[in-house]
């Protein structure tokens, strides 16, 4: 709009333009050096603010669109070659015209705007122009570099925690559309427990192996596919999917249960302890109380 108006304004005739003796735009060019800059500022310093209400906001964003997303199932690859073909027009624009991302105006001998204005036709005097052009050199181009760059930090950390609040919010949409753990599954990590806590039924070998294997017979009455051939990570699988948990609490188990069944050194009151920790860890996470 400004370069429209500058254009226009040298020749400009009575009664035939609405810029006629617009010269204040000549202040305003001169000028927005220093307006840009002070208004970049502000920009980051409202964004540093507010990061963490901008990220949030981002986030919940991001999540609900994937939501929608996945409800009418449309494909983003349009939109994806949409945003990759902007950015390199803008690179290959400021490549052939700026000599690179960051303009390189050095070697170019500035020409004052009240020239460009006037043309070869003198134009008017105008007050402070001097004064006003003094005072807009004051903003070097490294000064729009290092803004740029500390707008980008603070950009880059909402960004990425906007990411970080969409995938929680993701997860934790899907964990709240997940089956609840039945009662069969409650049952058997209570039963396991009771296992491991009568330390005078069997040796720890025994009890840790009895633990597990009661866990994977409730697995296998929810309809989880058990055979004598699978191994322990694939019985671990079946019994997370019966538990509806996620945590290491699982996989330490399992492994006491390997060692318990495949190794042949002692197994001691110290590894049914651990198996017993396991089992309240993974009570825990299921929400269900485990009398000790």
């Amino acid at each position: 709009m400004i370069a429209f108006a500058l254009g226009s304004l040298s020749r400009t005739q009575p009664e035939g333009s609405l810029l006629l003796g617009s010269t204040w735009l000549v202040y305003v060019v001169y000028l927005a050096p220093l307006l840009v800059f002070g208004l970049v500022i502000v920009m980051i310093a409202y964004t540093a603010f507010n990061w963490r209400y901008l990220s949030d906001a981002l986030g919940l964003g991001l999540a609900r669109r994937r939501k929608a997303a996945r409800k009418k199932k449309q494909s983003s690859i349009i939109k994806l070659v949409v945003w990759m073909s902007s950015w390199a027009v803008a690179i290959l624009v400021l490549t052939q015209k700026c000599g690179g991302i960051f303009c390189n105006t050095q070697g170019q001998a500035p020409v004052g705007v009240d020239k460009v204005v006037s043309g070869s036709v003198s134009g008017p005097q105008l007050p402070f122009l001097v004064t006003v052009a003094q005072l807009s050199s004051i903003v070097q181009s490294n000064w729009f570099l290092a803004a740029f760059l500390g707008f980008l930090v603070v950009s880059t950390v909402i960004v990425a925690r906007g990411i970080i609040v969409s995938w929680n919010e993701t997860r934790s949409e899907l964990v709240g559309q997940l089956a609840p753990p039945t009662a069969e599954g409650i049952a058997s990590v209570e039963d396991a427990f009771r296992i491991l806590e009568a330390r005078t039924e069997a040796d720890p070998r025994t009890r840790i192996i009895n633990c597990y294997m009661r866990m994977v017979q409730s697995a296998q009455r929810l309809g989880a596919s058990i055979t004598s051939d699978q191994t322990a990570r694939e019985l671990e699988m079946a019994i997370r999917k019966m538990l509806v948990i996620k945590g290491s609490s699982m996989r330490e188990l399992t492994d006491l249960f390997e060692e318990a069944r495949y190794s042949l050194h002692p197994i001691i009151e110290d590894d049914a302890d651990q198996a017993q920790q396991c089992l309240l860890d993974i009570a825990h996470e299921m929400n269900i109380s485990l009398s000790v």
